[in-house]
């Protein structure tokens, strides 16, 4: 992708210098110019640039007389207005000699360089260059980076480290706009290298996992959007360490809060339901039925763990906004759909936000594993097993899907 230079500057034998400059050093680039503060404030408010270059002297209106600072005067414009998209490599040019030490301090208090034209000297053009440089290096650090799965985790401790812990050589990936750490990964499966991104939500809930999900939907491009972690199981149904796979999940808090017809508070349920996709299903089908798989899970855990045999259950499982700890809340939900095994905090949120993506859109799945029963003996020993197993459970499946697409 070329770089998207904007020159704000009502010089225009200067600007024709940068873009020759440029242009001479073969950095594709692609020019636009505003000859004042308020025709570049309504590009930056359209638009994204890589870099931006303001003269320090900039007048308030185009063919107007140049104003001492009025570069900067019109910076702090741009930065008063949350609308305007700012670059991260701005810089001022200017011509006039000497920059007042005022001027320098403005500067210098909102990070950013001067750039000072002299017919005496070669050394402008070595920092426009620079500039450049940086910004082609920013823009291209903030591209996407198409994977062909994407596993995200509510809590970094001990949903990501479990994953983080299957073999895919994981090396950590920052972006300059994006606060998250995002790990980048690869395997290959049936002779054919799969490639992977993993990351953790900063909390537990549903905004955080679907803004999560959302942004490594946009910036990864990923077939499939998995969520792995620990759930909470239905008694009798399930055992702890079990794997559930979310078919389907819905928000059990969705609805309305009203009156009966006595003046009793009632809660009317509202939920929408999201299914998993019958061929994803069929795949976790097979894995839940493999008695291999479910030997090596046992085998491959050198720590205690809990009592029963290992099972994986492709069923219900209720998203919700708050942590269940009691029976009573737990029983509530289950009357929601008689065949509910599993409840926890995020996967609704996920596979919606999977549904409603830009076109071409993931499939998703959420694979989470007992960690106690929402009752009022919930506890945290078992969030570790929990995790590996989800973990593993993701893994065999990533395996299974690779497997059946290239048959």
């Amino acid at each position: 992708m070329p770089l998207r230079v904007l020159i704000v500057d009502d010089d225009h034998l200067k600007v024709q210098q940068i873009r020759e400059v440029l242009e001479r050093e073969k950095i594709a680039c692609t020019f636009e110019h505003c000859s004042s503060g308020a025709s570049a404030r309504t590009k930056l408010r359209q638009d994204t640039y890589d870099l931006l270059l303001i003269d320090l002297c900039l007048p308030d209106t185009a063919g107007g007389k140049p104003k001492l600072e009025g570069g900067i005067d019109f910076f702090d414009i741009l930065c008063a207005d949350p609308v305007s998209h700012i670059p991260s490599t701005t810089s001022f040019i200017t011509a006039v000699q000497p920059v007042s030490d005022v001027c320098k301090n403005r500067l210098l208090e909102h990070g950013v360089s001067l750039c000072e034209f002299s017919s005496a000297s070669n050394s402008w053009q070595k920092t426009i260059l620079g500039l450049a440089k940086r910004s082609a290096r920013i823009a291209k650090s903030n591209e996407s980076i198409p994977v062909d799965f994407a596993i995200l985790t509510a809590l970094d401790n001990p949903e990501l480290n479990a994953v983080l812990a299957l073999p895919y050589d994981w090396v950590p990936h920052h972006f300059s706009d994006d606060p998250t750490t995002y790990y980048r990964g690869q395997i290959s499966i049936a002779g054919k290298k799969s490639t992977f991104v993993a990351a953790s939500a900063q909390k537990k809930g549903m905004a955080w996992s679907s803004s999560l999900a959302t942004k490594m939907i946009l910036r990864f491009k990923p077939k499939i959007i998995a969520m792995t972690g620990i759930c909470a199981g239905v008694k009798g149904k399930t055992s702890l360490g079990d794997v559930v796979i979310a078919d389907p999940t819905w928000d059990w808090g969705s609805g309305k809060h009203a009156e009966s017809e006595i003046g009793s508070p009632v809660f009317r349920l509202s939920p929408v339901q999201r299914p998993l996709s019958s061929v994803l299903s069929s795949i976790c089908y097979e894995i839940s039925r493999s008695e291999t798989f479910k030997q090596k899970i046992r085998a491959n855990w050198s720590s205690s763990s809990p009592a029963g045999q290992f099972s994986a259950h492709v069923g219900p499982m209720a998203s919700g906004a708050s942590v269940i700890a009691n029976n009573s809340t737990a029983a509530l939900i289950s009357e929601q759909n008689r065949d509910l095994i599993a409840i926890e905090m995020e996967a609704f949120a996920v596979m919606a936000a999977s549904e409603y993506a830009i076109t071409p859109s993931p499939m998703s799945i959420a694979i989470k594993s007992v960690c106690d029963f929402a009752d009022n003996e919930k506890g945290d020993d078992w969030q570790a097993y929990a995790a590996y197993t989800s973990a593993q459970f993701a893994n065999a499946f990533f395996a299974a899907y690779v497997g059946r697409i290239n048959n």
